[in-house]
């Protein structure tokens, strides 16, 4: 399960890489930028690092990973208002300002291996040339807990890199 939720983060990655650049291009640059740790604070008590920007719970099923992507904001924010895998059905999407900087946000649900996820995504602009993309995903039913560590850790990411 594990492996699906981690698959299912990357989905939302894949739609921001920009479409000028050769395959081989992408990937390595896109390879670069997520070994880039991403600062954030993750409820370790609830959570497991998997990688440096990727946590997990295994029960209740939940994940927080952060990474940059090579993605202008702006063009980050036309790619996820309009470029979403069929799987994720969105229950809210826009715009917003968290401690001073203007994010875009998805939150939604989608399913992994029968599971239904709650999801909620953050990108902010990190230079003129990548942004950071947030995600925490829970179970549907997930014990407030571990929504309240999620959004904790998001707040604690949404900062100037």
């Amino acid at each position: 399960m594990k492996k699906a939720l981690i698959a299912l983060c990357m989905l939302f990655v894949a739609f921001t890489v920009q479409a000028q650049e050769t395959e081989a291009d992408k990937q390595k640059r896109a390879m670069e930028l997520m070994s880039i740790k991403v600062d954030m604070q993750v409820d370790t008590e609830l959570f497991t690092q998997a990688t440096p920007n990727t946590y997990v719970s295994e029960d209740p099923k939940a994940v927080i990973m952060a990474m940059i992507v090579p993605e202008t904001y702006e063009n980050a924010k036309t790619k996820l208002e309009g470029n979403l895998p069929p799987e994720f059905e969105v229950s809210n999407k826009g715009e917003k300002t968290i401690n001073g900087i203007k994010v875009i946000f998805l939150e939604g649900t989608s399913k992994a291996q029968g599971v239904s996820i709650n999801s909620t995504v953050y990108c902010f602009k990190r230079d003129a040339e990548t942004c950071v993309m947030f995600m925490g995903m829970s179970e549907v039913g997930a014990d407030k807990k571990y929504v309240d560590a999620i959004n904790e850790s998001a707040k604690s990411a949404i900062k100037k890199q």
